[in-house]
């Protein structure tokens, strides 16, 4: 794979604002991170470089493993090698595949301990049935034959390689009974509670409440996370105003007993839509001790390109890690997921059946209709950054792609800050 480079780069240190000690500790051991100032065309594919579909208004360009390409640029220029011939971005599949497993080695000596979320709520309410779709690939309409929790399910689950984390499925009470609850929630750090929207919500309002005051005068300030569930149940023009009265009465009873500032939030969600892995991506990132971190580097890649949007996104179960800290709609979300659904479709129509969906090689170019392009890039086998952009934006497509290349091995090696991992690959001001 070759690179012709063009433009200017500049190094970032001067724009880091942020505070946080994680992050700070990270830069100054690995430098500072450069990235890509002058950004002047982004150049679509070749119709060589891998299968060009359109459906529904969409013109698709795809290329992964299936056929490599080298794709020439503006200036003329092949460079396979960055200032004196080191740090070549373009290693071998064999060399990245041992770097991964180093990384995955050493992150599971760093990281032994994973949160537990405790699934809590009414007996019926859905919460087996959500675990079941995001993470054991159920369909809809499957869950819907789950029998009834009757034992307690404990559940080893990760998003990526690197975030791990354990679900714990109780059988709920059928009232607002706290019988067995001190016992479900000893170990836990997160309580995800599902409620449905489709019932009377007194007594799932009411175990809320007694749940929260029962961990408080303990001492415990534990995080809920609170899904108004089977949304898909209740009138479109209600959804909000369900919403809102059942977020204030839980506030009201919290304020009179004397709870002032729980964590707490609240999502609508529905296992029919992508409102459901929306809700629960933001439940996995604040698990995330490098969450804040993600985001640092995520905004500085934005500020220093014209991209819109960056999500760094677990592609089996199309939980979005983090993000840059712009404001997005919930309609860009579901424009990612369909990103992985068409990347996934095509991998399993021309990849090898013995292979994993995301190699070294793996990208996808989606431009639709409403005048974006959507981009997906490997970060490592299970996890990919998808890009969003707009189609008369001017991107130098190769200077893009050495910056993603910079922040693919940031994001990798993040996971690792307090190790004694080898650095990263550096980039310089100057390139020839």
């Amino acid at each position: 794979m070759s690179y012709g480079l063009t433009g200017a780069c500049e190094t970032t240190s001067d724009n880091i604002t942020s505070t946080d000690g994680e992050y700070h500790q990270y830069l100054s051991h690995y430098n500072t991170p450069v990235l890509l100032h002058d950004i002047r065309s982004l150049h679509t594919q070749r119709e060589g470089g891998g299968e060009r579909l359109r459906t529904s208004g969409r013109t698709i360009n795809t290329a992964s493993r299936f056929q490599q390409q080298s794709s020439p640029y503006s200036n003329g220029h092949h460079s396979s090698s960055i200032l004196n011939g080191h740090n070549r971005l373009d290693d071998t599949e064999e060399q990245l595949q041992l770097q991964q497993q180093q990384i995955d080695s050493d992150y599971g000596e760093l990281a032994p301990d994973r949160p537990e979320l405790l699934m809590w709520g009414l007996t019926k309410s859905g919460k087996t049935s959500i675990i079941k779709l995001i993470f054991d690939k159920m369909t809809a309409g499957e869950t819907l034959q789950l029998p009834e929790t009757k034992m307690i399910l404990r559940h080893e689950l990760s998003c990526g390689i690197h975030v791990k984390f354990k679900i714990c499925d109780v059988p709920g009470p059928k009232t607002a009974s706290l019988l067995d609850f001190d016992a479900y929630s000893a170990e836990c750090t997160t309580i995800v509670f599902v409620l449905d929207a489709t019932e009377d919500c007194s007594d799932s309002i009411n175990l809320l409440v007694s749940s929260v005051q029962q961990l408080y005068s303990q001492g415990r300030n534990i995080r809920f996370e609170v899904l108004i569930h089977k949304i898909d149940g209740v009138h479109e023009p209600d959804r909000l105003e369900r919403y809102s009265s059942i977020q204030q009465k839980v506030t009201v009873m919290l304020h009179e007993c004397s709870i002032e500032e729980p964590l707490i939030n609240f999502y609508l969600t529905s296992i029919y839509d992508h409102s459901i892995h929306e809700a629960f991506s933001k439940i996995v990132q604040n698990q995330m001790r490098q969450l804040r971190a993600l985001e640092n580097m995520l905004d500085l890649v934005t500020a220093s390109t014209q991209l819109d949007k960056i999500f760094v996104c677990d592609i089996s179960n199309k939980i979005f890690l983090a993000s840059d800290t712009k404001p997005v709609e919930s309609q860009i979300s579901e424009l990612c997921c369909d990103v992985v659904d068409v990347y996934k479709d095509i991998s399993s129509i021309y990849g090898q059946n013995s292979s994993s969906v995301l190699d070294s090689m793996s990208n996808c170019t989606i431009e639709l209709s409403i005048g974006l392009v959507l981009y997906l890039k490997d970060i490592n086998s299970t996890t990919a950054l998808i890009c969003i952009l707009k189609r008369e934006s001017r991107i130098n497509e190769a200077l893009m792609e050495v910056n993603l290349n910079v922040l693919k091995q940031n994001i990798q090696e993040l996971f690792l800050a307090n190790s004694n991992y080898s650095p990263r690959q550096q980039i310089y001001p100057s390139m020839e």
